[in-house]
């Protein structure tokens, strides 16, 4: 068998081929810590992204920090990255206020990031375009008008921001870790140390002789009694 191999020129085929794909490792491995070394790419600060929602929340079920998420409108390029329509992204919710009686409930989201398959473009929820929820319920509230049987109709109850609510968020600096949430309670204020221990007081003098006035002599001890 050995000698057919050698023969037909099988054993130069498989070394040739044991070359070849050390020398792709080897590329791929000087491709992939080229890629490593490369700086991130660059993303301008202020640039507007139009996204919609991606599901449903709701101020009567919903908890402060709970994940939200979103997918750009439209294909858009951000400095040195192209962005695809579709792109997924995710933020918080920052606020969630229940309904109770006639206040009617809120939600607050706080965008993190646009993430890329290599890539994640830290962003905030734009200001100019924030998402735009409805009110869960709806009541019929009698009023005195002219006519008889004059009514409207007030809406209140839970926030409900629906999936496809278009929005806009913001790109800003580069982080490391998303940023706190907008509710996280304040970093707790160190006690002061505590106040050296008192002087102990002067004992009080013994009755019938007088205190002495700091920086006065002592008072001269009494001479013996004339026998």
């Amino acid at each position: 068998m050995l000698r057919w191999l050698r023969f037909t020129g099988a054993i130069p085929s498989v070394r040739r081929f044991r070359a070849a794909a050390l020398g792709f490792a080897l590329t791929a491995g000087l491709v992939g810590a080229a890629l490593a070394d490369a700086p991130p790419p660059e993303i301008p600060v202020g640039i507007k992204v139009p996204v919609v929602l991606t599901g449903t929340y709701s101020s009567e079920t919903a908890h402060v920090g709970d994940p939200f998420t979103f997918k750009t409108k439209m294909e858009q390029k951000l400095g040195d990255l192209d962005v695809p329509a579709g792109t997924p992204g995710h933020g918080r919710l920052a606020v969630v206020v229940k309904a109770q009686g006639k206040q009617h409930g809120n939600l607050s989201l706080q965008a993190d990031s646009i993430d890329l398959p290599a890539h994640t473009i830290w962003v905030n929820i734009d200001t100019d375009k924030p998402p735009t929820g409805r009110l869960s319920k709806r009541h019929t509230t009698p009023v005195l008008l002219p006519f008889v049987g004059a009514v409207v109709q007030t809406t209140s109850g839970d926030l409900v921001l629906d999936s496809g609510i278009p929005f806009g968020v913001v790109t800003i600096l580069p982080r490391r870790a998303p940023a706190p949430l907008l509710t996280a309670p304040p970093t707790p204020v160190p006690s002061p140390p505590p106040e050296p221990d008192a002087k102990p007081a002067t004992p009080a003098p013994a009755m019938g002789t007088p205190a002495a006035m700091p920086g006065s002599p002592a008072p001269a001890a009494p001479s013996p009694a004339a026998s």
